[in-house]
């Protein structure tokens, strides 16, 4: 409900100011005049940056870690905001200190009062409080997966009172009411809060009358259309000037704004790497590879980009300059285990991951991404693109120098297409999931692995 939405953007915003109050007292802060505007800042951030990562869009079915989760950016908001208005006011003196305890201050708080809202609310709705009745209208796939899905969990606060179809399916055990031009007793003897419509095929007459009738008993209306004909796990629907129109996949990247984002981040990291990392090792590693075998030290190799455009990805050469890149049959030969094409550095370096170092070069160009699905070389792409389903979807967004699917052990060789399948299966859910916390996870992710050693990085 929007009022319930509401209570907790409030009571939130009230949480960050008495945040900031008990920080700047317990620093030892004297209060100043313009405090008032630094509250009036803080609350302001929080209301718009709670917007941003959708916060208050739900409360029954989101989970208290995914709260805490989306709590965590926006505590990062306020100590950026915090931090500017002590930067602007010249206030050295209690900067950090009043920084430091407000941000833990506020996270102690905020979750603290989410989780306990969380679990109260979760209790109200299993002793039967607060709990909302649904009619299901459509006994289809979608019907019968839905009210699986709420009896499982009955901590959302939904409970079906019963089906509406056309016809009366054996398998409802006595949930069935009637047809969809009985609707109205139906709704009448249940004293539903909600008609879910999850009709496999739409009637636009028979819409109209459902939702007639539940106007007429000002009963709310929701359609989940049959989604699983649809090969994606995420859908977006927005208004084309009159029209709703459903997008099947739905991709957080086509926002300029998170574009933006993930570019300046692509931009720093690599940098950083680039000074604090290539500049000294990119000499030893050059020297070792031209000791163990002749040619150049870079190997550079074109590409599948964004919209499957050619780029000229860089390598630190790891095979020998005469390497065939065909078998007999004509068919692209990926580097395997025990590859006599590698040299004995180029085996260090690929179960490393440093002949993949050379790719920062890649993203200061704007060709590739920090994160992303890793780019094949182009006759692996022609062959594989056939096989296997919604393959070119991972060209979507720029490839990356490690991706979610690599972050999870799907590397090296792939000549079993079922695991191919699953790197693309990972890809495309990176593509539709994205966020700026999951590129960290996955850096992270990648960074462990490279510790820890690989078993397929050859």
């Amino acid at each position: 409900m929007k009022s319930l939405g509401h209570y907790r953007l409030f009571s939130d915003i009230l949480f960050v100011a008495v945040s900031f109050v008990m920080a700047a007292t317990i620093s030892g802060r004297e209060p100043s005049k313009l405090d008032g505007g630094i509250v009036i800042f803080l609350m302001v951030a929080w209301y718009f940056s709670s917007k941003a990562t959708n916060l208050y869009d739900d409360f029954r079915t989101v989970k208290f870690i995914d709260e805490f989760l989306l709590v965590l950016p926006n505590i990062m908001v306020q100590m950026m905001v915090l931090v500017t208005s002590f930067f602007m006011l010249d206030d050295r003196m209690h900067a950090r200190k009043v920084v430091l305890l407000f941000v833990v201050i506020a996270t102690i708080v905020l979750t603290i009062k989410k989780y306990l809202a969380k679990k109260i609310a979760q209790f109200r709705r299993i002793n039967g409080k607060n709990v909302r009745k649904v009619v299901i209208v459509g006994a289809s796939d979608t019907g019968m997966s839905f009210y699986e899905m709420l009896n499982k969990t009955s901590h959302y606060g939904y409970k079906v009172v019963g089906f509406v179809d056309t016809f009366k399916p054996v398998h409802l055990n006595g949930m069935y009411k009637g047809t969809p031009d009985e609707l109205e007793r139906v709704l009448h003897d249940t004293d539903a809060d909600e008609v879910i419509i999850t009709l496999e095929k739409f009637d636009q007459e028979q819409l109209d009358t459902i939702i007639k009738t539940n106007d007429k008993l000002a009963v709310r209306t929701r359609i989940i259309p049959d989604y699983f004909r649809f090969n994606s796990s995420r859908f977006s629907v927005e208004m084309f000037g009159k029209f709703p129109i459903v997008t099947v996949r739905h991709e957080p990247l086509d926002y300029l704004h998170w574009r933006v984002l993930k570019r300046g981040f692509d931009i720093v990291f690599s940098l950083l790497v680039c000074v604090l990392v290539f500049s000294w090792l990119f000499p030893i590693l050059a020297i070792l590879i031209k000791l163990n075998s002749r040619g150049p030290v870079f190997f550079i190799q074109e590409r599948w980009g964004r919209g499957s455009k050619p780029i000229k990805c860089f390598k630190f050469r790891s095979m020998l300059v005469d390497a065939p890149d065909m078998d007999k049959s004509g068919k692209f030969m990926q580097a395997g285990q025990d590859d006599p094409r590698i040299t004995k550095i180029g085996r260090f370096l690929r179960k490393s991951n440093f002949d993949e170092l050379p790719q920062f070069l890649n993203v200061i160009m704007g060709d590739m991404s920090v994160v992303g699905p890793r780019p094949h070389a182009v006759k692996h792409n022609i062959e594989t693109m056939g096989k296997i389903d919604n393959y070119l979807v991972r060209h979507w967004v720029k490839p990356g120098i490690t991706g979610l699917a690599q972050a999870n052990g799907y590397r090296g060789e792939t000549t079993d297409f079922n695991l191919m399948r699953k790197r693309v299966h990972f890809d495309i859910w990176y593509i539709e999931n994205w966020s700026f916390w999951l590129d960290i996870k996955i850096i992270f992710m990648t960074a462990y692995n490279m510790i820890k050693g690989e078993p397929n990085a050859y």
